[in-house]
Parts: C-alpha cells; structure tokens; sequence
C-alpha cells in the first residue's frame, strides 16, 4: 500500500516502476514491499528517475491524436509519422520521392530507403491552394524546418490555415546553443515582423552570408547537446564559400538554403506571444519539452491564448540563454 505522503511529493507508483524495471522486479520477488519503499530506502540516494523518459516521438505526438489526420511538412529522408508505420498521414515536400531519392544518392548519411511517396510538392503556393482544401488536418509536424523558412509567420499562418478548430502544430526546433549556429545572434520578433511585411521567399543574401560564415562544430560534430561545452571551431574555407554563396545571392534568383532563424525556448515563447499579442496569430504554445540534444520540441493549438509575459523576465531569460555553455577541454 502507497502512503498517502506520497501525493507531497509528487510520487507515482506506476511510473517509478515503469522507468526502473530492477525495481519492478524486486518488489515481485517480495524484497520490497513497493516501489516507493525502495524509492526512500535507495532510490532518492542513486537519483533514480521517478517516470520513464518520454522518448523523442512521444514528445511531438504528446498532444496529437494518432489516429487523425496528419499532414508532416518537409519529412525529407527522415519522416516522423511514416506511412511504412501505418500513420494516416500525407506529406508537403520541396522534391518528389524520386527527386529526393536523386539528391541524396550520394550521401553515406542518409538511408534513401527512408523516403516515402510526396503527396504534395510544393513550388511556394500556399499550402491551401497546393492542397486544395483548409481546416481539414487534426495535426501538422515539422521537424528542423521552422529555421529554414524564409517568412517564418507565412509559415505558421498556413500552418494555421490548414488546422481544423482543435488542431496541433508540433515543432522540433534547432537549439541555437547546441548547433552549427553557436555564434550567429537569436531571432527577435522584429526580424520575423520584417520578412512578414516584406513578403521573403528566398534567404536574403544577408542570412546566407551569415548563415555559412558564422557556421561552427563542437569536436567535429555540428550539432551536439546540453553539458558539451560550446563551439571548439570553425571550419576551413567558411569565409570564402559564404563570399561566394552571397555573391550568388545577389546576382541570381537561385534559392541558396541556410537558417533563416535561430531560437532558444525562451526566445522563441516571446516570439509567439507577441505574434499573439499584435494579432497577427492565433497559434499559442500549449506544451515544451525541455531541449535535449541540439533541439527544443513546442506544441502549439488554434485558439490558444498564451498568458501575459513579462517582458522584462523574458529579455533577461532570452539574455542568459543566448550565452551558451563556453568549451571547456
């Protein structure tokens, strides 16, 4: 029997042995009497976990029925709900399976076998008008996309558009402290209110300069995680490729691909609630997730109307998260 002290701590029995399976069966062999036994006896002393981790699929699908309708955008060669897993799911990509299957035939990173069939490719319509309908999705996923937009409130506004009523968007986010974008400054709301205003459809020849200028690793690796330091270098050459990819910029109309956007958790809850607050948005964050390796997951919902931030707290916040972990060796 749980006592009932167990509710001030928050304790679940069923949790606590669902994230400790050695306990579970301890406590079937009789050598404890229940898992909060062993939880006082050892388990707080070795920091046992009190619930098992969500994993990452768990997270984005944490608010979202299953069983509904979904559409993912840009899933690439690494879809998240799968048809192959048996999802009810259609797709929006830049490519069709075949085009994508071409592009990363020579790529040892990727498994081309991944790529599904592309409902939609899009050429840079609105989804509605690629679709063909709105209001019609219970759920939309993008992973690693929000960054890449180059008018990042187009997006969510179509995002928005293509929800039914009671509808979720769920984000996987690049954490700008974990990744290649370590020395490039966060996105603030006046950037995205620019792009908005000036209709963007490609990256400015600002944003690629920056984007393969500034791009840096952590011993190699161009993404990592909380608690791996910071960025150890740059790549060479960085300065000359982003000269050339800029020039490009200027004198073409060529779509050169490079983070438009960068976020912390902070950051990115100031950004849409003052979408929210200037009545350019209806989308409002309903769940996060803390990051972990080099993203941050956010759910957001129609009709969500997003409490009052202070301002202040959320700079000062935004502040401390844009000074990222320094390498230490």
């Amino acid at each position: 029997m749980i006592r009932k002290d167990t509710d001030i701590t928050g304790f679940n029995e069923s949790e606590y042995l669902a994230a400790n399976p050695d306990v579970a069966a301890s406590v079937e062999r009789g050598n404890h009497k229940s898992g909060f036994q062993h939880y006082q006896l050892h388990g707080k002393r070795e920091g046992r976990p009190l619930k098992k981790e969500k994993t990452r699929e768990e997270k984005i699908f944490h608010m979202l029925d299953k069983k509904g309708l979904g559409l993912e955008i840009g899933p690439s060669h690494a879809p998240i709900a799968s048809k192959k897993k048996g999802f009810n799911v259609q797709t929006i990509d830049h490519l069709d399976a075949s085009g994508l299957r071409m592009k990363y035939q020579n790529d040892p990173n990727v498994n081309i076998d991944n790529i599904e069939e592309v409902d939609f490719v899009w050429n840079g319509e609105p989804y509605s008008e690629l679709i063909g309908k709105s209001e019609c999705y219970d759920w939309i996923i993008a992973s690693h996309l929000i960054e890449h937009v180059p008018d990042f409130l187009f997006f969510l506004k179509q995002c928005e558009t293509m929800l039914k009523p009671s509808g979720f968007l769920s984000l996987a986010i690049p954490d700008r402290r974990y990744c290649f974008d370590y020395f490039n400054t966060i996105t603030m709301t006046g950037h995205v209110l620019d792009a908005w205003h000036g209709k963007s459809t490609r990256p400015t020849p600002g944003q690629v300069f920056d984007g393969f200028a500034n791009q840096s690793s952590n011993n190699e690796a161009f993404a990592w995680g909380p608690g791996q330091g910071g960025a150890t270098r740059q790549g060479e050459g960085k300065f000359a490729d982003a000269k050339n990819r800029y020039l490009r910029a200027l004198a073409s109309n060529d779509y050169i691909d490079t983070h438009c956007w960068r976020f912390t958790p902070a950051s990115f809850r100031l950004l849409i609630s003052d979408l929210q607050a200037l009545e350019l948005l209806s989308l409002g964050i309903v769940c996060e997730f803390e990051p972990f390796g080099c993203e941050f997951l956010a759910t957001l919902a129609k009709g969500k109307i997003m409490p009052e931030i202070n301002r202040f707290d959320a700079l000062q916040k935004i502040l401390f998260e844009g000074q990222p972990e320094s390498f230490s060796q």
